[in-house]
């Protein structure tokens, strides 16, 4: 994996925070940060799914629980 060397300008509070984290994670400042920053990537993507809530109209009003017998159900 190819690396990227980056100053980062942090408040004496996020130091301390920073620190404590490696030191109780037992892993580098660095790999907390790239931990920080691959979770906070994940918590703003967006699943695509959820732009399917709510196009439909209409349709059977128990569809959530019987789901399985509107899918499978041979007519």
């Amino acid at each position: 994996m190819a690396t990227v060397k980056k100053i980062v300008y942090l408040t004496d509070d996020q130091e301390r925070i920073l620190k404590r984290l490696a030191e109780e994670e037992g892993l580098s400042e660095t790999e907390i940060v790239r931990r920080a920053i691959e979770a906070y990537s994940r918590a703003r993507t967006r699943d695509p799914l959820l732009d399917t809530i709510g196009i439909a109209q209409g349709g059977p009003e128990d569809g959530a629980v019987n789901h399985d017998r509107y899918l499978y159900a041979r007519k």
